[in-house]
């Protein structure tokens, strides 16, 4: 008989078991004997082991029959399987071999059949779970596959039960499903399965975001065990992650045993957190360490040591870093040359601070609006503000728009030194200048009104505020609540404070706490406790302040009792009383002629730690001399004023009222 000179890759000859057995054993010549691929594969049913398959090119087709388990595995490695037995599901079969074919040798050409998606994925998963096989049907390692029970079928369905615990996983994270996720990768560990590093990187970085370090640190060590081999990206959010709560330790280890060369980004994300808990030697350890791996850093690197440097060691250390980065070809940035403006303005070198923000441009760098707005705050603080203005029409000339920060920063200086019509001016000519004003430009003017007690002017540009379309935030009422409380104006107050809701704009615990202690000073408690209530009922929890606002308010009105009852229920609410609310019931209890109480309860507040004031001492003198007393009062006067516990000026007020 006549041999091709083509070797035949592999003849498939089926058995028995196959659905098309009868019409390929007609075609083929075969007997009844050969044996099923379904028991072949792995243990056969008697519990035996497959013996080790002999050489391809040595094999008869008789003895092929007794090898498909074989088959099936290079099947697997191929994509091309038969449509008997399991790879039938994976959608790929053979055609049929004609008698002719394998009696001459002939070589049998896989047809493919159109697979569905999920069959494309799942061969694609059986290629990805079985080692390569060599073109000799064994494996690169020169060791044959073995048959029957071997690793052949486990490693098969070990390969497909990882990429569906890789999708499960997968999917446990993009839904947010943590802790699901982490036993799932833990039963993955157990198995021998290897994860993918997308959906762990992703585990590392949800658990980092609530602030869970130490299942972070888990999900860590289990790829790194698991032989997945993480990447810098990984490494990188393990260690971000530890940086942001303050595990900075913790993350230099993970540094120190990375796997893979750690990156420019994990090295300033080190940097960031050193340089922020004032460790800048440290920080430099790691430069050192960064440049002996071959690491260079780049102009993020370099602008957070420099502003490091000149938070502990001023700005001329700090300038020794930008003459490096120059000389390593590093350019700084805008972002640099501010951080430096910055450390001269803080340093009190405004004129220095000027001069190099005019030379940026010949560094090859135009200073932008906020290398303005520091030099604008520095010249504020510093009192020179027509300075600032002057500053601000230069930056325009060079063709740097101001924003609404720099007016911003020019109209709270001008309104904290009472300068309100030159504020208003400012104010106005934003519009000129292509800025939009927003709260925080209308809140200095309206805290200015109220400051000098111009509620109707303050009233009137809320109003303007609201006009032109820019809403009243929180800040803004609360000004207007202090400011109507300390005029009187508590209905009004009270009003506006209901209309809030209706504004979109929701009362915090200082919009209460300042109504409360109005309505309390005026004598309305009951109405005070309503809003206690209230605040309550909407989730806040009220405070010392509130609490001594209306024990002051009971003790005023000479309900002693009542306050005495609020006050005992602080410590089983967890709220420590201070001094004010101390003084207001030893007001109180003077005021009800229980003076020898109000020594009593003094000492019970020296007894629990709180220190007197000023107040509690004059309370007490006053206390005496209203019971009668003022002789003693007077002698007690004298001596706190010797100790210096009580200034002369108080001690005049004091002998005025005895």
């Amino acid at each position: 008989m006549m041999i091709s000179s083509q070797q035949p890759r592999f003849v498939f000859l089926p058995t028995t078991h196959c659905p098309c057995s009868a019409r390929r054993r007609s075609a083929a010549g075969g007997g009844n004997g050969a044996q099923s691929p379904a028991r072949s594969y792995g243990r056969s049913r008697s519990g035996g082991r497959g013996t080790a398959m002999p050489s391809l090119s040595s094999l008869s087709p008789a003895a092929m029959s007794s090898s498909c388990n074989e088959f099936l595995n290079r099947c697997a490695k191929l994509q091309d399987l038969s449509s008997c037995s399991r790879p039938a599901a994976l959608g790929v079969s053979l055609a049929p071999v004609t008698s002719s074919e394998s009696e001459t040798g002939g070589t049998v050409r896989p047809r493919r059949q159109r697979r569905s998606r999920t069959n494309r994925g799942a061969a694609a998963a059986v290629s990805a779970a079985e080692p390569a096989l060599g073109s000799n049907g064994r494996h690169p390692s020169g060791t044959g596959t073995s048959t029957g029970g071997g690793g052949g079928g486990r490693r098969f369905f070990r390969g497909v039960e990882g990429l569906r615990s890789n999708e499960r996983l997968h999917r446990l994270v993009r839904l947010g499903q943590l802790e699901d996720g982490l036993r799932l990768l833990e039963a993955m560990r157990r198995r021998g399965e290897v994860p993918h590093i997308i959906p762990c990187t992703s585990l590392i970085r949800g658990f980092c975001k609530l602030g869970e370090a130490r299942k972070a640190g888990r999900v860590l060590q289990m790829v790194e065990q698991s032989g997945a081999a993480p990447d810098v990206i990984t490494y990188n959010v393990m260690i971000g992650g530890l940086c942001k709560l303050g595990e900075t330790d913790n993350a230099l280890r993970v540094l120190g045993r990375m796997s893979v060369p750690p990156d420019v980004v994990t090295y300033n994300t080190i940097f960031q957190s050193l340089c922020g808990r004032g460790k800048l030697g440290k920080a430099l350890e790691v430069l050192d360490d960064m440049l002996q791996r071959g690491c260079q850093p780049d102009v993020f690197t370099y602008t957070i040591l420099i502003e490091a440097t000149c938070k502990e060691s001023g700005v001329g250390h700090a300038m020794r870093f930008l003459d490096e980065m120059r000389s390593k070809g590093c350019k700084p940035d805008v972002v640099t040359y501010n951080v430096l403006i910055n450390g001269m303005c803080k340093e009190g070198k405004l004129d220095e601070a000027i001069r190099f923000l005019n030379d940026m441009p010949s560094y090859g760098c135009n200073p932008n609006v906020i290398s303005h707005n520091i030099i604008l705050r520095s010249m504020c603080s510093t009192g020179k503000w027509m300075d600032a203005e002057k500053l601000l029409e230069d930056m325009v000339q060079k063709g740097c728009s101001p924003s609404v920060v720099t007016f911003n920063i020019l109209i709270n200086f001008l309104c904290r030194k009472r300068l309100l019509g030159r504020a208003i001016n400012v104010l106005e000519k934003m519009t000129e200048y292509g800025c939009t004003p927003n709260s925080l430009s209308y809140n200095p003017l309206l805290h200015g009104f109220c400051k000098e007690k111009k509620m109707q002017r303050a009233i009137e540009y809320l109003e303007i505020m609201v006009s032109r379309g820019c809403y009243p935030d929180i800040v803004t009422y609360n000004t207007l609540l202090t400011a109507l409380c300390k005029d009187g104006k508590v209905e009004v107050a009270v009003e506006m404070l209901n209309q809030l809701g209706s504004e979109g704009c929701s009362p915090v615990l200082i919009t209460y706490n300042t109504v409360i202690d109005g309505l309390s000073k005026v004598g309305k408690v009951e109405a005070a406790l309503g809003l206690l209530e209230e605040m309550v009922a909407k989730g806040l929890q009220p405070d010392i302040i509130t609490y001594s606002s209306i024990v002051a308010g009971l003790s005023r009105e000479g309900k002693i009792e009542e306050a005495m009852r609020i006050f005992l229920e602080l410590k089983s609410l967890g709220i420590r009383a201070n001094a004010t609310t101390y003084n207001a019931i030893i007001l109180g209890l003077c005021k009800a002629r229980q003076t020898d109480h109000a020594i009593d309860f003094f000492a019970y507040m020296v007894s629990r730690g709180c220190v007197p004031t000023e107040s509690t001492y004059t309370i007490l003198i006053e206390g005496l001399a209203y019971e009668g007393m003022p002789k003693e009062a007077l002698e007690l006067l004298s001596e706190l004023c010797s100790r210096g516990v009580v200034k002369k000026k108080s001690m005049q007020n004091v002998v005025v009222n005895i």
